[in-house]
């Protein structure tokens, strides 16, 4: 008997998962939006808020920001303040620009400006403008920003020391105007505004490095903008820096050759001087205040002409004011001037004392005063008419001493040589003002008529005694000897008036004596001007020791 087959079970496949090839589409669209959304949220950056003083050139969505002329972020919105009184501008800035917000960062809108010492943003003339950054050094992070009016002068990567000005008038100064060393440019104003009490300037400066090492703790900065033109004692004078300066404006600086070699501190505050001349003279604090007295004419004499000794300048005038003695009426005028003790200091071995000392100058002084040193008053210059001060040696002067006990001292003077010169001509002129002209030409026309008189009357006497008697002879010689008596009178008061001893003769041997006096010294001015012709501009050579 068969056995019954029992029913086998049958076991069933496992089923596949299978994506419908319709979903393969938007899946690989998914994963690809995936990545680029991790993508775009690694390389997000911050987002700041800038805040402008107006709209002008910022556009959202278009306008970028650049750093060193890379583009480094978008401003994305631009939206008015609350109150009213600035813009609030939004940027996007790219993940690399982390590192470069910090609190000291700078921004500003980049546009197309021109100023007298620069033309800058012309290539935003066809890109439009841009905002531009300025990476600052603090290590404290930043988001909120508030943006320069204007672009930097300087960015804060240069290397170099900032500086402080001060002055009375600004001038032709500006932001940006170069400053320069030995006519070479070493950095630029920064920046200016008035003080609290609104007598000065502050002006900031910028010395890129290695310039800035050059500025010490005594170095001078002076304006050397446009042309120094100046015509005084010294003659004609022209000094310019580049002609950029002479356009634009320019400051210069320079320490003296005797001045401290210490380089000076960042932000250390210097005077700005008018001209180089003003800011390279020695300290007034140095000097020694000398009064001078002159009873001549002072005109042409300024504040700041030279104090000159044989060619070199030991000093400069400071003040000039008249003297007058009710008393005594007598009127004179007091010129102060500033004497440099170190151009005049005495020297020992051959070389300068280090350390000055008073009594020492004063003794050296009133030895020199002794030896005729005395103050008088020169033309520098015959075209200006301008004078100075000089110092000079006229040993037949006459003994005279300094008042040290003056405040301040005096040192005696001497009449100058033009002074001189006009005073002889004044006397020869006086002199033949004086002069009877008028009676001496009426009595020698009245002697010389008695004279002719006599000498005809002579003649008629003589023609009459060829036909005349003996009793008319002796009438005739009485009326002849009467005659000759009138011609001898005549003739006595002419030797009288022409005689060696005459007052006539003498006054005028004593004014041909000052008149010859007066040529020879306008022969020796005019031998000077043959042999220095360039002394009507430059004024008085240099005297040869």
């Amino acid at each position: 008997m068969t056995e019954p087959e029992l029913p086998t079970a049958t076991v069933d496949a496992p089923r596949r998962f299978r994506i419908p090839l319709v979903w393969i589409i938007p899946l690989v669209a998914l994963l690809i939006g995936v990545f680029l959304a991790a993508r775009a949220w690694y390389e997000q950056g911050p987002t700041i808020t800038i805040q402008f003083a107006s709209g002008a050139g910022l556009e959202p969505g278009k306008t970028r920001i650049k750093y060193k002329d890379v583009d480094v972020g978008q401003i994305s919105a631009v939206a008015l303040a609350d109150d009213g009184a600035h813009v609030i501008a939004t940027a996007q800035l790219v993940r690399e620009a982390n590192r470069l917000l910090v609190a000291d960062t700078r921004f500003w809108v980049v546009s197309a400006r021109v100023s007298g010492s620069a033309v800058t943003g012309l290539g935003t003339l066809l890109s439009g403008a841009y905002v531009g950054m300025d990476a600052g050094k603090s290590t404290e992070p930043g988001r909120r920003f508030v943006a320069l009016d204007e672009a930097p002068v300087i960015t804060l990567d240069v290397p170099g020391r900032a500086f402080a000005l001060h002055a009375e008038t600004l001038g032709s100064i500006d932001v940006g105007t170069p400053i320069y060393f030995r006519r070479i440019p070493a950095g630029q104003v920064t920046g200016f505004k008035l003080d609290d009490t609104g007598q000065h300037l502050d002006i900031q400066v910028f010395i890129k490095s290695p310039y800035d090492r050059y500025v010490t703790t005594d170095s001078r900065f002076w304006n050397a903008s446009g042309i120094d033109v100046k015509l005084g004692a010294e003659g004609l004078q022209i000094n310019t820096e580049s002609a950029t300066s002479i356009l634009a404006g320019g400051l210069a600086f320079e320490t003296p050759d005797d001045g401290d070699a210490e380089p000076a501190p960042a932000g250390l505050d210097f005077k700005l001087f008018g001209t180089r001349a003003e800011a390279l003279k020695q300290p007034g604090s140095d000097a020694q205040i000398v009064r001078l007295r002159f009873t001549e004419s002072v005109r042409g004499l300024s504040v700041g002409a030279p104090v000159d000794f044989r060619g070199t300048q030991i000093g400069e005038v400071i003040a000039l004011e008249p003297d007058v003695d009710l008393d005594t009426a007598d009127v004179g005028l007091l010129v102060d001037i500033a004497v440099f003790p170190g151009r005049m200091r005495p020297r020992a071995g051959g070389k300068p004392e280090d350390d000055f000392d008073e009594a020492a100058f004063r003794t050296f002084v009133d030895r020199l005063v002794a030896r005729g040193l005395r103050a008088q008053l020169r033309n520098g210059n015959l075209v200006t008419g301008q004078l100075y001060v000089a110092m000079d040696f006229f040993p037949p002067a006459g003994k005279q001493k300094v008042d040290w006990a003056a405040r301040p001292p005096q040192l005696p003077t001497q009449r100058g040589s033009l002074d001189e010169l006009q005073a002889t001509l004044s006397r020869i002129a006086g002199k033949f003002d004086r002069l009877p002209l008028d009676d001496i030409a009426q009595e020698t026309r009245a002697a010389i008529a008695g004279l002719a008189r006599a000498v005809e009357r002579t003649d008629q006497l003589m023609q009459r005694l060829d036909g005349l008697a003996s009793n008319e002879v002796s009438a005739a010689v009485t009326e002849t000897q009467r005659t000759m008596a009138e011609a001898r009178a005549a003739i006595a008061d002419t030797r009288h008036l022409l005689s060696s001893d005459a007052p006539l003769q003498q006054d005028l041997r004593d004014s041909l004596q000052e008149l010859s006096r007066a040529a020879q010294s306008l022969r020796h001015l005019t031998d000077t001007l043959e042999r220095h012709p360039e002394a009507l501009l430059r004024g008085k050579p240099e005297e040869k020791p």
